[in-house]
């Protein structure tokens, strides 16, 4: 047991597994979101909780365009994508190498071996005193690209990834 009772709860929160894309103005970016969420109806939203220090950080500005690449279960597809994004890229270094990419309707930049993909503008970023931002998007295109179950993931522990 740790020392605080509410992160083995906190930790069975279930949520989606997505690789978030971002074609920026300082690099290409990519990396693995689990802290998705529905944030609204009009205009349909969606929240992205991203670690501070994260490269995509710097490019993530007010009507930016970025992408939510829905990985499926049980995949070989979305196994590769997930092992190819989960370390993170560096300043500097392209996330989109090696990929098989697609470009949306608004030009946001997609993973064609994605489940579905949702193209999202960046209305507004909080930043609230915890180690996450809280990025809001409009959704403002997207597709199913092929069949599947949505893979959902459920951490061991509310203390870490």
């Amino acid at each position: 047991m740790s020392d605080n009772p509410g992160l083995a709860p906190l930790g069975a929160v279930p949520s989606g597994l997505f690789i978030v894309t971002c074609a920026g103005a300082s690099q290409n970016h990519g990396f693995l979101a689990s802290w998705v969420m529905q944030a609204g109806f009009t205009p349909p939203a969606l929240s992205v909780g991203i670690k501070q220090d994260r490269p995509i950080m710097r490019d993530l500005k007010p009507g930016t365009i970025f992408c939510l690449n829905q990985l499926a279960k049980d995949d070989d597809d979305s196994m590769a994508l997930m092992k190819a994004f989960a370390k993170g890229f560096d300043i500097g270094q392209n996330a989109f190498e090696g990929q098989d990419m697609g470009t949306g309707a608004n030009g946001g930049a997609y993973l064609k071996g994605a489940l579905n993909y949702l193209e999202c503008k960046l209305i507004r970023t909080l930043e609230p005193s915890t180690d996450h931002n809280l990025v809001i998007g409009e959704v403002v295109g997207g597709d199913k690209l092929r069949d599947g179950e949505a893979w959902v993931h459920i951490r061991k522990s509310g203390a870490n990834y």
